[in-house]
This record gives C-alpha cells, sequence and structure tokens, in this order.
C-alpha cells in the first residue's frame, strides 16, 4: 500500500463497517482520506482516531438521499485535498421487509440512498477528476443480492442491481478520460450493526447461510478491503467495467460442501 501515499481518497458509509475498513486502510497507507456518513458522532469519533495516528483525514456529515448535501461533501473533499484519485461509493442500507409488505417510503428509502445516492456521488467525483485531469478510479460496493432475489431482501436487491449496471455504464462514459469504474459484490460480511439503519438478513438466517457457504464463514470486512485496493491499484490498470465477487463461493454452489459430508 506504499503506493497509496499522497493520493485522494473519498469513501462514503466511512464510521463503521466496509467502508471504515476502507478508510483506514488508505489513511493508514498515507493516502489523505475525506470519510462520509450520516452518523455524525461516530463519524467524527472515527475521523480524531486516524488523525492521531498522524493520517490526513476529514469527515463529511451527508445523508446520501440528499443529493446536495452528497455533491457538498465531494466539493468540499475536492477543496481540502483536490479531486480525488481514488472514490469509493460504499454507504448504504438493507431493511429486512418482504416486497408484498413494503411501503413506498420504504422502497423510496432504499432507492434514493443506495441507488440514486451512489449515482450522485459517483458522478461528481468523476466529473471533478475529468475536470483535474485525474485518471481515477472508482469503486461501487454493490451485493450478490444484486444477482439473487432473496425474501425480505426485495428493494434492497434491486438497488444493488440497479447499481450495479450504473457502475458498468459509467466505466464506459469515463473510460476515454482514463478513469476506471469497477464493483465489489460482497456476501455475507461480519461488518457490524448499525443502529438505526436496519438489519438486512435475521442472525439465524445469516448463520444458516454461512454454513452453506462453501468456505463456511462470512467475509471479513478487511476481505473487501482487499478487493477494492486491487480493483483502485495500478495492477487493475486494464480492468473496469466489471465486478469481483467476495462471497466465499456462494454464487457457484451453496449446498455442495455440506452435501459432500452427509452419511
Amino acid at each position: 500500500m506504499n503506493a497509496e501515499r499522497g493520493r485522494n481518497v473519498i469513501v462514503t458509509g466511512a464510521a463503521d463497517g466496509i467502508g471504515l475498513a476502507v478508510a483506514e486502510r488508505y489513511a493508514l497507507a498515507g493516502a489523505r482520506v475525506t470519510m462520509v456518513d450520516i452518523a455524525a458522532e461516530r463519524l467524527y469519533e472515527r475521523v480524531e482516531r486516524l488523525a492521531a495516528r498522524g493520517s490526513a483525514v476529514q469527515g463529511e456529515v451527508a445523508d446520501m438521499a440528499d443529493a446536495a448535501a452528497v455533491r457538498a461533501a465531494v466539493a468540499r473533499s475536492v477543496e481540502a485535498f483536490g479531486a480525488p484519485d481514488v472514490a469509493i461509493s460504499n454507504a448504504g442500507i438493507a431493511p429486512f421487509v418482504e416486497l408484498l409488505s413494503c411501503e413506498l417510503e420504504e422502497w423510496q428509502r432504499v432507492v434514493d440512498v443506495n441507488m440514486t445516492g451512489s449515482f450522485v456521488f459517483m458522478q461528481a467525483c468523476i466529473r471533478s477528476m475529468i475536470d483535474a485531469g485525474v485518471p481515477g478510479a472508482v469503486c461501487a460496493t454493490s451485493s450478490g443480492a444484486a444477482f439473487q432475489g432473496r425474501v425480505g431482501g426485495g428493494a434492497y436487491s434491486a438497488s444493488k442491481a440497479g447499481a450495479l449496471m450504473m457502475t458498468r455504464v459509467l466505466a464506459v462514459e469515463a473510460g476515454p478520460y482514463g478513469i476506471r469504474v469497477n464493483s465489489v459484490a460482497p456476501g455475507l460480511v461480519d461488518h457490524g450493526f448499525r443502529e438505526g439503519l436496519g438489519d438486512f438478513v435475521p442472525a439465524e438466517y445469516s448463520e444458516r447461510a454461512a454454513r452453506l457457504t462453501p468456505l463456511e464463514h462470512r467475509a471479513s470486512a478487511s476481505d473487501i478491503v482487499d478487493a477494492v485496493e486491487f480493483l483502485c491499484s495500478e495492477r487493475a490498470a486494464h480492468v473496469t467495467g466489471t465486478y469481483l465477487r467476495v462471497d466465499g463461493g456462494a454464487s457457484v454452489g451453496q449446498y455442495g460442501s455440506a452435501w459432500s459430508r452427509q452419511e
């Protein structure tokens, strides 16, 4: 990660979980990092902790459903550190609600945060890269849910599927400027509980699904960061418009390992 020293990085959903792990990885490697989140108290605590370790970090409070707030956060990051070399669209919510009982307001909130908010953020970052002539890298956190229908996760699955296609189109549009746009698609991840933002899957479902995954455990946030860091590095200089599934093999066969040991 020495190559990250001096780079400008902006990460959404950075107060906890995958976003925090991404921000910490880059900040501790010497990058200048803007951390964006809706949870002000937790965000600033994380920023202060990293600053105390000598990292160049700043926090921006923004609700991803508020387009003006998202654009303002990106603009303040550019003002402080310059156009981003790396932009990570990670913020998302995942309420566990069946589509047949989902209220329109619940549906709209998920779409506004997970898909529209990601669009606004990535558009603002890519425009700033183009204006500054920065051949940057953008990575969005998708999900295995973008490829599979799940009871209780319809709004989430739909929003992640839409956002995934959006990243592929942005890769086509941004490519001529030397800007790469990719996604990671995690499966089950141990990334902590975010109070007030919803719980995608009940604990019982999560534990059962982990047992049926070929590697038989959930990913750590660090596992996802490794994939993000690769896609945004020079090692992936000719990689754009793709997604990297980090799901312990769930996408290729959830039941094989459990079945093979039956007597």
